[in-house]
């Protein structure tokens, strides 16, 4: 009788083929590509990235079982005695063998995306003159607040030039549907990875929103109306927490 391959084993070799990894991004059953969406949007913040369709993605690296080591702050205490004695009291603890955790695979991509205008230009500035009793206000007892106003954003443009976008996907498989112990662990490994890689300062004037998109691949549900069900609320609820899911057969 053939040895059964367990869920994350089988699914490396499956990814060891470029053509599954794109599959795995880009499904046939998502034309219009809001699974890699969702991933974009939970790194570059949509109200600074309107992204309206998905031209390509390609893959540039995969890495299968990536350890990611937690860091350990040290905090420390110097004594000083006057007029001259000086002495360092200092207690570490430092655990012997630092958390690690580990990503079943890793995805370098560059993302191509046609995008639409966020924001428009400022039309009109006006000030107007209220009364206050606040600190710092002028003499005559006033201030003047500005009532600004912009124009609404140009109209998408499905002609303008498309952009590429880098994206890091970390991607954690799991053998079985139990979404407090996938919780977990997305988080613990989302906070090592966000310390250990720090997050660009900021992309088209706003703060990215983490250094990594996430991934999470569960075992597909065997039945047909409910599994559909199930992996919705599933994919709501990871979603809640910036993370995305993907439901993939055992080969």
């Amino acid at each position: 009788m053939a040895a059964t391959i367990p869920f994350t084993d089988a699914l490396m070799l499956r990814y060891l083929r470029p053509e599954n990894v794109k599959a795995l991004l880009l499904p046939a059953t998502d034309p219009e590509h809001d699974r890699v969406k969702s991933l974009l949007a939970s790194v570059y913040a949509p109200d600074r990235l309107d992204i309206r369709s998905v031209e390509a993605v390609r893959v540039d690296r995969t890495e299968f079982q990536t350890a990611v080591h937690a860091t350990t702050a040290v905090h420390g205490a110097w004594d000083k005695s006057i007029p001259a004695t000086e002495q360092a009291r200092a207690t570490v603890e430092i655990p012997a063998t630092p958390p690690v955790h580990w990503l079943d695979m890793c995805l370098e991509t560059v993302v191509t995306v046609k995008t639409a205008p966020v924001g428009g230009l400022l039309a009109a500035a006006r000030a107007e003159a209220a009364w206050t009793a606040a600190a710092g206000a002028h003499q005559d007892g006033f201030e003047r607040p500005y009532d600004l106003r912009y124009a609404a954003p140009p109209p998408f443009d499905p002609t303008a030039p498309a952009r590429a976008l880098p994206l890091r996907v970390s991607t954690l498989f799991f053998d079985r549907l139990d979404l407090t112990d996938a919780l977990r662990r997305l988080g613990q490994a989302k906070r090592a990875v966000d310390t250990a890689s720090p997050r660009p300062e900021v992309h088209d004037g706003g703060a990215m929103l983490a250094s990594s998109a996430w991934l999470a691949v569960f075992p597909a549900t065997t039945d047909d109306d409910p599994s559909r069900t199930t992996e919705q609320l599933v994919g709501d609820l990871l979603a809640t927490q910036g993370f995305v899911a993907a439901f993939e057969t055992a080969p």
